[in-house]
């Protein structure tokens, strides 16, 4: 008797909503669209969002530092916020 495969067991997923911009939500369509025609099925917003957040968890402390924090910083003085300051 064959014995049924297992399938690899997938993590909970949390659900989270964020605000965007209008064009950085075409941005977000636009990465989303490029990566479907790229692998050939469709890509939607949350796993773009779930590699870019994968993608800087790998890079390390000192990445964060030098690449992505400014961006950061650039956007509060924009005034784009939601939640308190420290």
């Amino acid at each position: 008797m064959a014995r049924a495969k297992k399938t690899p067991s997938k993590q909970p997923l949390a659900i989270h909503s964020i605000t965007l911009t209008p064009p950085d939500a075409e941005t977000l369509q636009q990465l989303g669209q490029e990566a479907t025609d790229y692998i050939g099925r469709t890509v939607s917003a949350s796993a773009i969002v779930r590699v870019l957040v994968r993608y800087a968890g790998q890079q390390g402390e000192a990445w964060a530092r030098e690449r992505l924090f400014p961006f950061v910083e650039q956007e509060l003085n924009a005034g784009v916020r939601w939640g308190k300051t420290k």
